[in-house]
């Protein structure tokens, strides 16, 4: 809610920098996108797009403070669906230290490689890439819950908070009614496999610095949307 200035990588087309300056209008959101035609039409959302590799120029969220001024820092980081593509996102979540203010906030959405479907398919013996979604054939790392904390504390990051997508709820119900009998016989703790069994992506949030104290918001004044006229927030 107080971020000023925002550094999305992989921003896309720029549609959720849009959405967010659309509440925000006084923040400043850059991206860096690796498409051509994404990142043209991001331009005219965003304050600042850059077309490029992050892993082959990590000074470019550099030349975006130099547009803000000598002591400002980005105060969020936003990453969705883009760890799983990169050679070394360790390395790049190291070096965000440098561009990120003290107790700022980074947010990743990430691929759960422990979904129901994926594990379906080992139980099969098959570990099929395909055109999109989960093994989609361009990822390159891959992810649990645990080990996508694990990556972010080991370079400097805090989780403060872990959220799970979950979709196709009747099918997921079905695959964890076939799985759980083999979790009881191993003896795993069955409402945690449950959760991370239902998790197609994970978006996690974690600071660097300090965890920030819980915000209570007892009225937040909005844009109308679809006719609300008023928007109460509860957090958390």
């Amino acid at each position: 809610l107080s971020a000023q200035n925002i550094l999305e990588i992989g921003c896309g087309q720029g549609k959720l920098g849009a959405a967010f300056k659309d509440r925000q209008p006084l923040s400043r959101y850059f991206g860096v996108e690796l498409m051509p035609a994404e990142a043209k039409i991001a331009a005219t959302n965003l304050d600042g797009v850059v077309c490029a590799n992050i892993e082959l120029d990590h000074q470019i969220p550099k030349k975006f403070l130099t547009e803000l001024n000598s002591e400002a820092l980005f105060d969020a980081l936003v990453l969705g669906d883009v760890l799983e593509h990169l050679q070394d996102p360790w390395r790049l979540l190291s070096e965000a230290h440098q561009w990120m203010a003290p107790n700022s906030t980074c947010i990743i959405c990430i691929p759960n490689v422990g979904h129901w479907s994926v594990v379906q398919q080992l139980l099969k013996g098959r570990f099929d890439y395909a055109e999109a979604g989960l093994l989609d054939k361009t990822h390159m790392r891959f992810f649990t819950l645990e080990t996508a904390v694990e990556m972010l504390s080991q370079v400097g990051w805090t989780v403060v908070e872990a959220i799970p997508r979950t979709f196709q709820p009747e099918k997921t119900q079905e695959a964890l009614n076939a799985i759980m009998p083999i979790a009881k016989s191993m003896n795993l703790n069955e409402s945690k496999l449950k959760r991370d069994l239902s998790a197609f992506q994970w978006v996690i949030r974690a600071v660097r610095g300090v965890v920030p104290a819980a915000m209570c918001v007892g009225a937040l004044g909005l844009k109308k949307f679809a006719g609300v006229t008023e928007a109460r927030v509860d957090y958390p």
